[in-house]
């Protein structure tokens, strides 16, 4: 899904949420301190969103995805 869009990782996606209307993708980007998720609809309609890393662990530690990044970062840390 990511070759056809201009994200700032080359990463795989960390976390994937597929929903019914929507499939995000949330990549860690180290080097600028943020989180993105690149959020594509149907009908090929892409937005990207960037959060600072602690902004982004504020609001969605309590979801898979805020895991995902809060287990990649103690990882990269350890």
């Amino acid at each position: 899904m990511t070759d056809a869009h201009n994200v700032s990782t080359a990463n795989a996606p960390l976390y994937t949420i597929n929903n019914p209307e929507s499939v995000i993708e949330v990549y860690l980007d180290l080097d600028n301190d943020v989180v993105r998720e690149l959020k594509c609809l149907n009908y090929n309609r892409c937005k990207e969103y960037t959060y600072p890393i602690n902004e982004y662990l504020e609001r969605y530690s309590h979801h898979p995805a805020g895991e995902a990044i809060k287990a990649e970062l103690d990882a990269v840390h350890a």
